[in-house]
């Protein structure tokens, strides 16, 4: 790395954790009471990898009003090789955000929505009945309440489900941040990248989709940092 990828990768790196201290204040004061510490900071490392792709536009735009990614365009530096201290700034707040996944101390159900089964009455001398609220209806109309039973729950995630959502979004999306794409095809893929992962994420907790297909939700974003970085070309 030379002196201007360490500038910029100080510049990145100290940027975001300016934006993650203020991530962290805002989820302290929004969350919910039953939060827990260890749901708030898996929270945060999903967080994490977005908090990077900010840092980067801002401090890359600023490099562009001054003129520093023009200079090294014109000296033959590759489009990749301008923003390598933006990537690398990225790269080190995934492996934290890796890394507080990984955490005992953190709570990965938090990064799952919670699903519950509908009412499924069943029928019952010659009633119907309700497991899940203990609800039964006689045959002539009648309505009385017992006990629920038990429901039945699905396996709560583990951490490595939980760094197989992370991870990819880590390693993919500060390359996709500092990839030379126009405003709105940027936006288009993290709309994409968004909707795909909490349909993966409702899926998996739902044991509809297997934990392996979670890394696809940052497909878009790859596809989109490969095709930019390839259109420009070595210069």
């Amino acid at each position: 790395m030379h002196a201007f990828d360490r500038l910029l990768w100080r510049r990145c790196l100290g940027l975001s954790l300016l934006l993650l201290l203020l991530v962290a204040g805002v989820a302290a004061a929004t969350d919910e009471p039953g939060s827990t510490l260890g749901m708030r900071l898996s929270r945060l490392a999903a967080f994490l990898p977005a908090v990077a792709v900010i840092a980067q536009q801002l401090v890359l735009a600023q490099c562009r009003a001054r003129g520093e990614l023009a200079a090294l365009a014109a000296l033959g530096a590759s489009p990749l090789s301008q923003v390598r201290g933006a990537i690398v700034a990225g790269l080190s707040l995934g492996a934290l955000a890796v890394a507080a996944v990984l955490s005992p101390l953190s709570d990965v159900s938090a990064l799952f929505p919670v699903v519950g089964g509908a009412s499924s009455f069943t029928p019952t001398d010659g009633g119907l009945w309700d497991p899940r609220s203990g609800v039964s209806y006689a045959p002539d109309g009648g309505v009385s309440f017992g006990a629920a039973a038990e429901p039945r729950s699905l396996a709560p995630p583990t951490r490595d489900v939980a760094v197989g959502f992370v991870a990819p979004l880590a390693l993919v999306a500060p390359v996709w941040g500092a990839a030379p794409l126009g405003l709105g095809a940027r936006g288009g893929g993290a709309f994409l990248a968004f909707a795909l992962s909490v349909l993966l994420l409702h899926g998996v907790a739902a044991a509809r989709a297997p934990a392996l297909c979670l890394g696809l939700g940052a497909l878009p974003l790859a596809l989109q940092a490969l095709i930019a970085f390839r259109s420009r070309g070595p210069g």
